[in-house]
């Protein structure tokens, strides 16, 4: 379980926008995107023969693609991933997507080597975070003990389109809530009792996620119904997809406004020494209290972030 003090979910990841770093075209646009995270690729994305020149490119590109304030992630290749540490493990990361998580071991031998390089560079200990894809159905089975491995992690997600793989499934948009159900409900589960974020789209039928065809209006939709699951952000292979994410992923403004004023309204009644409150002809007591401060707590991390994102962008001069 993470026991650091930034406390997981209060991260404001909505959205994170996974970007070829060796793709010159999309590294010199991503910062402009308003994605909360970039994902730098060294995985799925990199041809087999061009993984080793392509980790060599990390420390040059981190400047390049931070300027708007995103944080910085790369996602790794588990059988290079001591050399892809070894290049990513430096100034300006925040944190690394593990993929094909499988074995409390496994995130356990990452944590030693990416502490031992932590010591070695005179980087803060501890500060480089780990977000898990669990992609097979042993990683599946797993994912309770695994999301507790070590204090590094953050953030759990389903590989879908390995997991289909793996367990032999025929992949069909229209099928997709009865092939990925299970799997999505347990990690969605597990990230609950460990304090950690969940994040994905869930299982949805009739929505594609990997096709670049899926217009705003659709990404809007399903990620709604995502945040409505309990789900916190998503992972996104199209620039265009940012938008309807990051709203999708926050609280409405009418919800939030609610949330203030019952917060407001439950607070008054404490003080009045009175253990719940009416408002609008419903009943509210601790139990509520809790949503309501959890709303609000949410709202306010994502205006702060937003902020930021901004503040950083103006600061180059090159947007307005």
């Amino acid at each position: 379980m993470n026991d650091h003090t930034i406390n997981p979910r209060m991260i404001v990841r909505r959205t994170k926008l996974y970007v070829p770093v060796n793709r010159e075209k999309f590294i010199e646009k991503a910062w402009t995107r308003d994605a909360d995270c970039i994902i730098l690729d060294l995985e799925d994305s990199i041809a087999p023969n061009d993984k080793a020149t392509a980790r060599k490119m990390v420390k040059d590109v981190i400047p390049i693609v931070n300027k708007g304030g995103a944080e910085i992630q790369v996602r790794i290749n588990r059988e290079f991933e001591e050399e892809d540490l070894d290049a990513t493990v430096i100034p300006g990361l925040t944190g690394l997507m593990i993929p094909k998580c499988e074995t409390v071991e496994g995130i356990k031998r990452l944590d030693r080597l990416v502490t031992q390089l932590e010591k070695d560079r005179g980087l803060p200990e501890g500060k480089i975070q780990f977000d898990l894809i669990f992609e097979t159905a042993k990683g599946i089975i797993h994912v309770e003990q695994i999301a507790m491995a070590c204090p590094r992690i953050v953030a759990i997600t389903t590989g879908q389109a390995d997991l289909s793989v793996d367990l032999g499934f025929t992949q069909m948009k229209e099928l997709n809530f009865e092939q990925y159900f299970y799997a999505e409900n347990k990690v969605l589960y597990a990230a609950g009792a460990a304090k950690l974020q969940p994040h994905g789209m869930g299982a949805q039928n009739n929505v594609d996620f990997t096709s670049i065809s899926m217009g705003p209006e659709a990404m809007l939709k399903a990620c709604r119904h995502a945040f409505w699951l309990g789900y916190m952000g998503t992972s996104v292979i199209h620039p265009g997809w940012i938008k309807p994410a990051n709203e999708g992923f926050t609280p409405a403004p009418e919800e939030v406004t609610q949330a203030r004023r019952l917060k407001a309204l439950l607070e008054e009644a404490y003080a009045a020494g009175k253990g719940s409150a009416s408002m609008d002809g419903r009943m509210y007591d601790v139990a509520h209290m809790k949503h309501v401060e959890y709303t609000v707590a949410r709202a306010d991390a994502i205006e702060k972030r937003e902020a930021e994102k901004s503040a950083a962008l103006k600061a180059t001069g090159e947007i307005a």
